[in-house]
Parts: structure tokens; C-alpha cells; sequence
């Protein structure tokens, strides 16, 4: 458990980013992606969604690194 708040008090996002991932994880659908992904492969897909932010990548979507960042806070919450 305290790896998991290490990785997360760790991320540096955009204030945008972490702001719509929060209004997104009041929704029942971040709650069913979290309990569909264990929490280490949404923090693996959000570390390659984030490399991809970074890199300017074609392949890079904002609305589901949203997805990914609203299901990650809504796993972290079940877990502390």
C-alpha cells in the first residue's frame, strides 16, 4: 500500500489533466474501470499514455488518459 501512494505523490501532471481526472472519477464509470483493471496495469498504461503526452505522439488521446488517470484515482481510493 505504501508503494502505491509513493507512485502516486510521485506523478506530475498537468494541473488540467488531474483536474478533469477527478471530475471523471465521480462517475460510476471510472468505478467500473477500476475494479475491471488491477491497479498496477492502469498505472503501467497511464505511464506509456503519459510518455506519449510527452513525446508528441499521433497515437496520444487525452480523453483516455482521462479515463485512465479517473480509474487510478477511484483504484487508489479503495485502497488507503
Amino acid at each position: 500500500m505504501t508503494d502505491v501512494i509513493a507512485t502516486l505523490a510521485g506523478m506530475r501532471r498537468p494541473g488540467l489533466l488531474v483536474q478533469a481526472a477527478r471530475m471523471a472519477a465521480l462517475t460510476g464509470d471510472a468505478e467500473r474501470r477500476a475494479r475491471r483493471r488491477p491497479l498496477p496495469t492502469l498505472l503501467a498504461e497511464e505511464d506509456r499514455l503519459n510518455a506519449a503526452r510527452l513525446g508528441g505522439g499521433l497515437g496520444y488521446s487525452p480523453t483516455r488518459h482521462v479515463e485512465v488517470m479517473s480509474a487510478i484515482l477511484c483504484a487508489a481510493r479503495s485502497v488507503v
